[in-house]
């Protein structure tokens, strides 16, 4: 039997299907459990189909007693490893059931005293399927799902940039040596000291003053920061090495040392979302 307060955590609990389409699914669910509970303080487990997101949601707080919870209808959602078509999956507690209603890409969630429900879904005229209390998803509170966003958008602008920055290094470096080489050539007077001097000094302007590379150490510092806090970015742009404006969404918890990271005139906001902070950077010519 379960080692958790059933009845807490399922009649608490939120499920259902909400469209994408170009968004965020993280968002989707975030904003639509937000607008239900009345919190940010969320545990989260959802999938994309088609289009589409299939997602469960609790209060934080109601785990907060269960370590380690597991959440076995996550499993027959269409397309997960036990879903085996239109059906009621229904987790029984010790005085309390637990049901999804799945019905073609519509799914229900219920939960009620066993005799209650029982009463309810004897008119559905599906299949009874009965799940185990093991197995199943754990649910991510909301930092760990920023934080894995963060990092799958760091690890990919990561490859991006070296890929860029390497070859641009590259294309600045060859043509630098080939106009060394042909003064070279012009001039048979010129020493190999004199020749050499010329190359060193070609290494050093590329590594201190290539402009891009010192634009990717500014997006790079900027990422670095989010994903340090768990937060995201919501736009970014860089025109030249000065003309910067971003939008980032952080834990309102940050400390003044986040904020000093993205440099001077950013603007914070707590009013758009409970216990998230907005920090915006409007370039001097720009909008917002």
């Amino acid at each position: 039997m379960e080692k958790f307060d059933f009845k807490n955590i399922y009649s608490n609990l939120i499920a259902g299907r909400l469209p994408v389409g170009s968004g965020s699914a993280q968002r989707v669910v975030m904003n639509h459990a937000y607008a239900i509970l009345g919190t940010q303080k969320l545990h989260m487990h959802y999938i994309e189909r088609a289009g589409f997101v299939y997602y469960f949601a609790i209060e934080s707080r109601w785990l907060a007693s269960a370590p380690g919870f597991r959440l076995p209808f996550s499993e027959v959602l269409p397309g997960e490893a036990l879903h085996v078509g239109d059906a009621i999956y229904q987790l029984t507690g010790q005085d309390y059931t637990a049901a999804l209603v799945v019905e073609g890409m519509n799914i229900k969630f219920l939960c009620n005293e066993p005799e209650v429900l029982k009463d309810y879904l004897i008119d559905l005229d599906l299949r009874i399927i009965d799940l185990q209390h093991n197995g199943g998803s754990a649910l991510l509170s909301i930092p760990q799902t920023l934080h894995g966003i963060s990092e799958r958008f760091n690890a990919i602008f990561m490859k991006s940039s070296l890929a860029v920055l390497v070859v641009s290094s590259c294309v600045f470096l060859l043509s630098s040596i080939f106009n060394i080489y042909s003064k070279a050539q012009n001039q048979p007077d010129l020493s190999v000291r004199a020749v050499q001097n010329d190359l060193n000094a070609t290494l050093e302007k590329l590594s201190i003053q290539q402009p891009l590379a010192r634009q990717i150490a500014r997006v790079q510092k900027v990422s670095a920061t989010v994903i340090r806090s768990g937060g995201w970015i919501e736009s970014y742009s860089l025109k030249g090495e000065s003309e910067e404006q971003f939008e980032l969404v952080l834990p309102s918890w940050v400390s003044q040392d986040y904020l000093d990271s993205l440099g001077r005139d950013v603007i914070t906001d707590l009013r758009d979302m409970e216990g998230l902070l907005v920090v915006r950077k409007i370039s001097k010519g720009g909008k917002s």
